[in-house]
């Protein structure tokens, strides 16, 4: 991977950097942005590229060596490593093995997880918190030409009704799962007609949120992530 490559990545916001930025590097590697053998940038390149303190970086490069996911050749810089699944640790082969094929198991697992929180939502939510999902959803339909601001928000959307679910376990699977399928939605996500079905759907879960139909915020749900999966698909088979 070229290093002018890294210059399209976001900067990483301030709160659990290093898990973050961990995700992060996972995410393409995942994707197949960073491939076996791929040389990372110098440390001081990777820093400004995700504005994080050298230290940060080093805690997360730490961390992934340890997984096996990269080499730090002493004095050769560090190397995407070859993830032979007998070397990887095995809670992260499932991150690592995630291809193509299995974007549509990503999303049947999304629909389940993501589905019963807005059930829950629907149930244990109240009009203040709703109202905050529907400015989350305002702020989007006017990021439509910011694809990367849009993605912001549309984490933030999908986080706060993790929250309001009441339940941290299926907040945390959710929120891993989104982490999973990032890499594979951002090509998708620069189309604009992609981001408005999107809005429409996040502002039909509000809906049925408001309307405190637990049914209804479910499917919702489900119908959403239907849409995300075959945009998902979409962008990748126009990548191969």
């Amino acid at each position: 991977m070229a290093v002018s490559d890294f210059s399209h990545e976001m900067p990483l916001k301030r709160a659990g950097l290093t898990e973050l930025l961990v995700a992060r590097i996972l995410g393409m590697v995942m994707a197949g942005n960073l491939k076996p053998g791929d040389q990372l940038p110098a440390e001081r390149k990777l820093a400004e590229t995700f504005n994080v303190s050298r230290p940060t970086l080093r805690e997360a490069l730490r961390a992934l060596a340890v997984l096996g996911v990269i080499e730090v050749r002493h004095g050769g810089g560090v190397f995407v490593s070859q993830l032979e699944a007998a070397d990887l640790l095995a809670p992260l082969t499932f991150f690592l093995t995630l291809r193509a094929t299995e974007v549509e198991k990503l999303y049947e697992a999304r629909s389940l997880i993501e589905g019963q929180i807005a059930a829950l939502a629907a149930e244990r939510g109240d009009e203040a918190a709703f109202d905050e999902l529907a400015t989350l959803v305002e702020r989007q339909a006017g990021a439509k030409d910011d694809p990367a601001t849009y993605r912001d928000l549309d984490t933030a959307f999908h986080r706060r009704l993790g929250e309001l679910g009441g339940n941290e376990f299926l907040a945390r699977a959710a929120q891993s799962l989104n982490v999973l399928g990032q890499e594979f939605r951002k090509i998708a996500s620069e189309t604009a007609n992609v981001i408005s079905t999107s809005i429409d759907d996040h502002k039909a879960i509000v809906a049925a949120l408001r309307a405190h139909n637990a049914t209804a915020a479910r499917a919702a749900m489900v119908t959403h992530m239907e849409h995300v999966l075959q945009s998902t698909q979409a962008s990748v088979r126009a990548k191969q």
